[in-house]
């Protein structure tokens, strides 16, 4: 039974026309969204053929929406699934388009391009671009960077920064609805172009060019498809506005101005629009082009009815006040003056007495915030201090919080070897990296099935491989003295074909029998097994030979569709890659397993994750990943003046070419000159280097601002905040982290027993 509070009985409350929602950390936002929903559609507002939109950002909330106001319908009797619409932005695009593909000049087979097959393409014309500016990169290059770097890390490192800039570009430019033909128009004038400029056109060209020989749209080209669609014919935006008579917005922070323009017209000027979000807590405006202030200004609309829901019961109350400072430190006595607005009120109030979700209780210590560590010291710590606190704490959740994903998994790493329990949500789930390693060892057998050491690196990942499925389904895996024994005898083989594929009078196993134990032998007849049956396959294509493995070690449909999901990217990389054999996708499947490339998979660290089901082991994730999410006690990492700053002279920037010359923020230095080519400024192009890379120390610094609000604001009961001084030990305490420091010290001077008001 949903009890609302006064603020959310506000919210639910609402009528009709423009209303927007300032929604703290922990206040119920979805749930209370979800009964508006469900509401709205119990009061039979509806015609049979209308709907309720709902629009929220990624798929794992679709889910939740659909499922919470399913069960509000149940609960006054009515059948769900009927009378409304969950879908993220590009699913509703992707709705759009597919009604009226007519109208943007599309067939009723286009395709959308995946992710992952998005980059290869940016790869391969930055890769282009590269080789026919090799003289300009060289004079780019920072000459002692040049003298003490290795070629292939020097091309590592050109190679990231042409395809950042050249999607960044991409981006943009469908951001504001320019094609490559109208930038290239609008520049023909010119005798010369600066280079970010010629590179971002060609590279948007060659994309361009490559989606259309496929019948394929990307992300961006949904959103601005979808708009053209309904700006271009009246009729059909009457359609669906009178099909959705109300729109619904989760997450507005993170709205992009095509999607404001979209929701905009199909809500229209006189309809019926609640947008919901937390400006304090929009953390991708560096990776998209959403930007937090597109919902700060709907609520200053003097149309727009402006609530906050201020109460949060998710966290102990010193936890609010950290929370609330950092608020309130931005807006007062942050140094910076351009950063003073990256936080705003409202503040979080705890729920009030009686409610049923109440704070957690504070408890003495219950903040802390470490000293000084080296970055070994910081994941040392952290890792022992956790050990300790699970073993009195085996039914509360906790986790820890990286600001990227390479740190993260070297930590999970080492939980893992210290047998500390753990699970991660990162880059791409476990299933997938797991179901990755096991391929890549079989491939990489294949290519030299004589080769000892490949044979018993494939044995090991095999055995765990087999022990994990046997620990999901509840039998004894086999003992680990069995796998070490057999693999010990296999690395003391000298002719590995005896063993594969044994003549009559010659098996290598056979001659083991007076040596090793029944339960070896009987592992070691049963890897031969599948190795002879995997060895039938390697003529089969590349996509067929990985189905035939999953058939063989699979059973679970997840996994299998996993699998396919695999099958289809290695098939695609042959298609654009024909020279490539079993060495190749080898090297694509460790990548996949490293952490290198990014491939979503199906299980449900990928759709949807519920921190309440792993008590009793450290979930290891990102500040990003993280949003949305609360454990019992967490830990945030990495709050120095890199990962965190706060634009001060002496700050360092990743987002920075450290190899170049001069040291600027290239991405940022082409989207400003994107943005004075759509304003037809074209003295702007050759305006002084550095002036927006300065703008872009503002903008990430405000993010990262924002990025240790959220993190603070997934704790409940304990939170446990730790910097290091990086790689090259000259990195210092986050200015913001020494503030809450000073603020927190003082607070416990006053009272160190005392709970927060």
């Amino acid at each position: 039974m949903f009890n609302p509070r006064p603020s959310q009985v506000e919210v639910l409350n609402y009528e009709s026309g423009w209303m927007g929602v300032s929604a703290v950390p922990g206040s119920g936002k979805t749930h209370t969204l979800s009964s508006l929903a469900a509401r709205l559609i119990a009061e039979d507002r509806l015609a049979e053929e209308q709907e309720i939109l709902i629009v929220t950002l990624v798929n794992s909330a679709v889910d939740n929406f659909s499922s919470r106001i399913a069960s509000f319908l149940r609960g006054v009797n009515l059948i769900p699934g009927m009378g409304y619409r969950v879908r993220t932005l590009h699913g509703l695009a992707y709705d759009i388009i597919r009604e009226r593909p007519d109208l943007v000049g599309l067939g009723t087979q286009f395709g959308v391009i995946e992710e992952r097959e998005r980059s290869r393409l940016l790869m391969s014309s930055a890769n282009a671009w590269i080789r026919a500016n090799i003289e300009l990169i060289q004079s780019l290059t920072r000459a002692e960077t040049d003298a003490s770097t290795p070629r292939f890390k020097q091309e590592e490192r050109w190679n990231k920064l042409v395809v950042e800039v050249g999607s960044a570009w991409i981006r943009k430019a469908k951001d504001l609805q320019l094609s490559p033909a109208q930038i290239e128009e609008a520049l023909s004038a010119l005798p010369e172009r600066p280079w970010v400029v010629d590179l971002g056109c060609k590279m948007y060209a060659d994309f361009e060019r490559a989606l259309r020989m496929r019948g394929e749209l990307d992300f961006d080209d949904l959103i601005q498809l979808a708009l053209e669609a309904i700006q271009r014919d009246p009729e059909f935006l009457a359609r669906l506005r009178h099909r959705w008579p109300y729109i619904l917005e989760d997450e507005a922070q993170d709205s992009s101005r095509l999607q404001e323009e979209i929701l905009r017209l199909l809500s229209g000027p006189n309809g019926n629009w609640v947008r919901v979000g937390d400006p304090n807590q929009a953390i991708y405006e560096t990776f998209t082009t959403a930007n937090p202030q597109y919902l700060r200004n709907f609520l200053r609309d003097p149309h727009v009815r402006a609530l906050t829901l201020p109460n949060s019961g998710r966290s102990a109350r010193r936890i609010l006040d950290l929370a609330n400072h950092l608020i309130e430190w931005t807006l007062e006595e942050h140094p910076v003056p351009e950063l003073r607005e990256a936080l705003a009120p409202p503040y979080i109030f705890p729920t009030p007495p009686g409610d049923p979700q109440p704070n957690p209780p504070d408890t003495p210590n219950n903040i802390y915030i470490s000293r000084k560590r080296t970055s070994d010291e910081e994941l040392t710590g952290i890792q022992n201090n956790v050990q300790k606190w699970l073993a009195d704490h085996p039914h509360q959740t906790v986790a820890v919080l990286f600001t990227s994903n390479s740190r993260a998994f070297e930590f999970f790493q080492n939980l893992v070897q210290a047998d500390i329990p753990c699970v991660e949500l990162l880059q791409s789930s476990a299933a997938t990296r797991d179901t990755a390693v096991l391929l890549h060892h079989i491939l990489t057998f294949l290519v030299e099935p004589t080769n000892i050491k490949k044979l018993v690196s494939l044995y090991t990942a095999w055995g765990k491989f087999l022990d994990q499925q046997a620990e999901l389904n509840q039998n004894l895996p086999v003992p680990p003295e069995i796998r070490q024994a057999a693999a010990k005898a296999l690395a003391a083989c000298n002719r590995p074909e005896r063993y594969i594929q044994p003549a009559a009078f010659d098996d290598w196993l056979h001659d083991q029998e007076p040596h090793l134990p029944p339960p070896v032998l009987t592992d070691l007849a049963l890897f031969r097994e599948r190795l002879a049956h995997w060895a039938q396959a390697v003529s089969l294509p590349v996509d067929q030979l990985v189905l035939t493995l999953a058939q063989d070690l699979f059973s679970d449909p997840a996994e299998l569709a996993l699998t396919h999901k695999i099958a289809q990217a290695l098939q695609a990389q042959g298609r654009f890659n024909p020279e490539w054999d079993l060495r190749d996708y080898a090297a694509f499947l460790q990548n996949i397993a490293m952490q290198r490339q990014k491939f979503l998979g199906l299980s449900e660290q990928d759709t949807g994750f519920d921190p309440d089901q792993y008590p009793g082991k450290v979930l290891v994730t990102t500040y990003h990943k993280a949003k949305g999410l609360e454990w019992d006690r967490v830990y945030l990492t990495g709050v120095n003046n890199y990962d965190f700053p706060s634009a001060q002279s002496f700050d360092e920037y990743q987002s920075e070419s450290y190899f170049t010359e001069p040291r600027l923020n290239w991405v940022a230095e082409a989207l400003q000159r994107l943005d004075a080519v759509a304003q037809n400024d074209l003295a702007a192009l050759f305006m002084e280097e550095g002036p927006a890379t300065q703008e872009a120390r503002y903008s990430i610094s405000g993010e990262r601002l924002r990025l240790l609000y959220v993190g603070i604001t997934r704790a409940r009961r304990e939170l446990l905040i730790f910097w290091n001084t990086g790689r090259r030990k000259n990195c210092l305490q986050a200015l913001p982290l020494a503030a809450l420091e000073s603020y927190w010290r003082s607070q416990m001077e006053e009272d160190p027993h005392a709970p927060s008001a």
